[in-house]
């Protein structure tokens, strides 16, 4: 009896090991070690929220047709620990107003703003930073940082453009990873340029999002699993998730604040931005898109969203 108990708890340790490391390597690792095919099936087949993305697929190679097609210069910055960070930046003549563009987790620029891009570009003469960040697309790095490292990329890119055009006003646009790390970006040195804050479906920090997803798409308890992965992440990506957090950072923010999320997201809870606009000390408004699930909202209801991204803007 004792033998089996003990094998149980062996075999019970184990595992657990084993699920927290793969919840390490899947979370934090710029190569992707579970099986893709695993990964859809625990997305689901035919949900909800994969029948919205395919039915704004049409949108979205619309918009990224536009861009391929047009003549952007590359940049390049070197991050505080030393990585190559690459951008493509697309000019508006005339225009003396930049939006720099901050993707999501596992994703890339034309990924996320794919279907707003050229919205950006033609309807509010804004200049465009598109980047990739850190392990993501041309930029250097092992490891995605949920935020906690990203911040300050958004901060070197923001200053290098304020170096290279001093009379430009400048906005910080995020979605999913890309939003949570510019709310995080209060807690870095901005240039003075930098006039706002844009959010959509940003979580509240790294640790929370972590045990969301363990819960939604493992199905699992946060503890223990999410408690031994963030030990790992620690451990070989060097990156305490508890260090920074944007609701924290938002408690002292001085920007104004432009916060959206769909009220069907089912991957980064709507209650996040609520928490995160509650903790915003500076000038805020809260944006929700009725039925839009995540990274979805600017294709659900165009209108509504633009109308209060040209208003904001203009505001600042």
């Amino acid at each position: 009896m004792k033998k089996a108990i003990g094998g149980a708890a062996i075999a019970a340790c184990t595992a657990t090991i084993c699920v927290s490391a793969v919840m390490y390597r899947s979370g934090v690792s710029r190569k992707l070690y579970v099986l893709p095919k695993l990964m859809k099936l625990m997305q689901g087949k035919d949900s909800p929220a994969q029948r919205q993305y395919k039915a704004v697929m049409p949108a979205y190679h619309e918009g990224c047709k536009w861009f391929e097609a047009k003549a952007c210069e590359e940049k390049k910055i070197r991050s505080f620990d030393g990585l190559s960070l690459y951008a493509r930046y697309l000019p508006s003549v005339g225009s003396k107003k930049t939006v720099i563009l901050c993707h999501g987790y596992r994703g890339s620029g034309l990924g996320d703003f794919g279907g707003i891009v050229r919205y950006l570009h033609e309807e509010l003469k804004l200049n465009i930073l598109m980047i990739d960040e850190r392990s993501h697309g041309k930029s250097e790095g092992k490891h995605m940082t949920y935020g906690i490292n990203e911040r300050f990329d958004i901060c070197r890119w923001a200053k290098l453009i304020a170096k290279q055009h001093p009379d430009h006003k400048i906005y910080l646009y995020g979605i999913s990873m890309g939003a949570a790390s510019v709310l995080m970006t209060p807690t870095t040195d901005l240039p003075e340029k930098v006039c706002g804050l844009i959010a959509d479906c940003g979580y509240t920090s790294p640790d929370d999002i972590f045990r969301s997803v363990c819960r939604s798409m493992y199905h699992l308890p946060p503890f223990p699993f999410v408690d031994l992965a963030e030990l790992f992440v620690k451990l070989f990506a060097g990156v305490d998730f508890t260090l920074c957090s944007a609701k924290q950072a938002l408690k002292s923010c001085k920007l104004p604040v432009l916060f959206f999320h769909g009220s069907a997201d089912d991957f980064v809870p709507p209650h996040m931005s609520d928490e995160n606009f509650a903790a915003c000390a500076s000038e805020k408004e809260l944006v929700k898109i009725d039925g839009a699930y995540h990274a979805t909202s600017y294709y659900i209801d165009f209108e509504k969203y633009t109308n209060a991204l040209r208003a904001f803007i203009e505001r600042h």
